[in-house]
């Protein structure tokens, strides 16, 4: 569960206390690494209606699950399109910790979760600093920036990046800047209404950083999630 001595589990307590009021439900994405659904139970305390969704599954959060009937936990891989059009319920907001660097289908997994969200989405996740041009992203596997993109300065075991042949969601995979992150999110309808830094990283290119975003928009209709290709005779110039 939570450990509320840690920084930077006050830093996300302190940002999720903001975006929960005037939420009556919540759903939590990937809530389950090393905190058993700890924000999702926090998340309970204030709304009438919860929903983890994660593909992982602890003895811990069973019973905080049973002793709970406001949340409910659908097991599965929120980036599958098949397994998200499950869900039906829409919820007022939309919890993120330190997933989306994760994601090898970011932005569709990001389209995913915030179809669910009605309200505000709050996101916390270690950031890359802003570099010399706004919408920065890295691709970490493969580059040769080892020393200045490396957020920890030292490898460690459960935070691989860089490694082209160990490319998955249990490593890290993209260094995001806030103005990447924020422009992404946009195209979906959603504007930040605030912003939060815990300081940085062991690399000082690195940071916490944490943002609650609400939905000001419906998403545009030129949005790629809406465009499909449709069969039929080309009558345009080349």
């Amino acid at each position: 569960m939570l450990d509320r001595s840690e920084p930077v589990v006050g830093f996300k307590l302190e940002l999720l206390g903001q975006a929960l009021p005037g939420c009556e439900s919540a759903v939590l994405f990937g809530d389950m690494w090393r905190v058993d659904g700890g924000y999702t139970v926090e998340c309970a305390e204030h709304c009438d209606r919860v929903l983890l969704i994660d593909s992982l599954e602890t003895t811990a959060w069973q019973q905080e699950r049973i002793a709970e009937p406001k949340i409910d936990f659908r097991k599965g891989d929120f980036s599958d399109p098949l397994f998200m059009a499950s869900v039906r319920e829409r919820f007022d907001l939309g919890v993120v910790f330190d997933i989306l660097l994760h994601q090898p289908g970011m932005l569709g997994t990001l389209s995913l979760m915030l179809r669910l969200v009605e309200k505000r989405f709050c996101v916390v996740q270690p950031m890359l600093e802003e570099q010399k041009h706004p919408g920065t992203l890295v691709y970490l596997p493969g580059n040769t920036a080892v020393e200045e993109l490396y957020p920890l300065e030292a490898e460690a075991s459960d935070h691989k990046v860089f490694d082209v042949d160990e490319v998955n969601h249990s490593h890290w995979i993209w260094a995001m800047t806030p103005s990447f992150l924020t422009a992404a999110i946009a195209a979906e309808g959603f504007d930040p209404i605030a912003t939060q830094e815990l300081g940085p990283l062991p690399n000082p290119r690195w940071k916490w950083w944490g943002a609650i975003y609400e939905r000001k928009r419906p998403p545009s209709a030129g949005l790629w999630t809406n465009q499909q290709v449709t069969p039929g005779l080309y009558a345009g110039e080349w």
